[in-house]
């Protein structure tokens, strides 16, 4: 099998098996985080720590959390 049909192949299982609803997860900065969820930097990374808090997606150098996440954990 060639590599273009292996790739054809592979987009066709992706696009059968993805959910027709399907949203893309939204991600939130540090700075965002702080202040959708009010408390302080300090405060959530303790929080992070403990496990009380959503923990954060490493991407490259930047820290990035999931918007649902969050929501869930303020209760939402």
């Amino acid at each position: 099998m060639r590599k273009s049909e292996r790739r054809k192949t592979a987009a066709a299982r992706q696009a059968t098996t993805k959910p027709a609803e399907a949203q893309p997860a939204q991600w939130r900065t540090t700075q965002e985080t702080l202040i959708i969820a009010q408390i302080s930097r300090t405060k959530l990374h303790k929080a992070t720590k403990a496990g009380t808090f959503p923990r954060p997606i490493k991407i490259g150098k930047k820290c990035v959390w999931i918007d649902s996440e969050i929501k869930k954990w303020m209760g939402r």
